[in-house]
């Protein structure tokens, strides 16, 4: 049976509830890509520390000038982060709706109405 995006909201905000930091033990990415302030204030891997990076939609690095939609894990697949700890498992997003992307189509219809 195939998972609906409300399990697994309910599974990660459960994580959420218990405290749960993947990073634990782990250098978090937004140490090993040394992000500024201004990034980890926007970024979902840093405000949901409960799940790898490379499991959020619209994180910082999923994004790029050429209109990315933070959905596209294959920049994931080379990325040191990646390598060291995701044990060569397939990517599947489990965060959805809360990237900076998500963030700035809510501005984009605030500004036009």
């Amino acid at each position: 049976m195939a998972r609906t995006i409300v399990d697994i909201k309910e599974k990660t905000e459960t994580a959420e509830e218990r405290g749960f930091n993947f990073w634990t033990d782990k250098m978090p990415c937004w140490e090993v890509s040394h992000c500024t302030n201004m990034v980890k204030s926007e970024c979902p891997a840093f405000k949901y520390p409960f799940l790898p990076c490379w499991e959020i939609e619209g994180t910082y690095c999923k994004l790029d000038d050429y209109g990315a939609d933070g959905k596209d894990t294959s920049i994931c697949e080379m990325c040191r982060v990646y390598k060291t700890y995701g044990g060569g498992r397939p990517i599947q997003l489990k965060l959805m709706g809360r990237g900076i992307n998500a963030s700035l189509k809510s501005l984009e219809e605030i500004v036009k109405s």
